[in-house]
């Protein structure tokens, strides 16, 4: 399906860029998980924090100290230390994430935002490189992390749930990071 995908004759030389959703999200969305108990957050394909609660800033990282331009969850996962730190299953948890960034950039080849991204990523972290030379690619489904939470050593099991196709922007996802049972069981 990836080859069709990327194999499309009727497709523009080209392709607008994905940032066409205003950073004023609809109101409600902000609504929606900022009532959510769970970390939750708003992305786009280039893995952009739009919106997130409390939650998710405590657990991930205090984006609404950070530039939007810096918010982005890719980036954050290789150049965060205390996120990485915290997330046990990192190296797993960001083989999926590169390969699903791959999966976008592939369909994206003609936003000079991808490369620019890949390029950047490549110089600041020798992981991100070296995974990014795989050439995985990987459609978005429910993943698992694993979470030490800040000060502690008790570490949270979360399904991080992607809902997408938000009303009019289907590249716009919330997603949702609920604790594995097992894991609020043996906290």
């Amino acid at each position: 399906m990836h080859l069709f995908e990327l194999w499309n004759p009727g497709m523009p030389d080209t392709v607008p860029s994905i940032n066409t959703v205003s950073p004023d999200l609809n109101p409600q969305w902000r609504d929606i998980i900022s009532q959510l108990s769970y970390p939750s957050f708003i992305t786009n394909e280039r893995s952009e924090v739009l919106a997130w609660n409390d939650k998710a800033g405590e657990v991930l990282s205090d984006f609404g100290k950070q530039p939007a331009s810096e918010r982005i969850m890719l980036r954050l996962l290789f150049l965060d230390q205390g996120l990485r730190r915290r997330m046990l299953n990192w190296e797993e948890f960001a083989l999926y994430s590169v390969a699903v960034f791959r999966t976008y950039y592939d369909m994206h080849l003609h936003d000079p935002w991808y490369k620019d991204m890949v390029v950047k990523l490549c110089e600041d972290s020798m992981d991100f490189a070296d995974m990014w030379k795989l050439h995985n690619i990987q459609g978005k489904k429910v993943n698992r992390v694993v979470i030490q939470s800040l000060g502690t050593n008790q570490s949270v099991t979360y399904d991080i749930n992607s809902v997408a196709s938000l009303a009019d922007h289907p590249c716009l996802h919330i997603c949702i990071y609920t604790p594995v049972a097992e894991s609020l069981e043996s906290n």
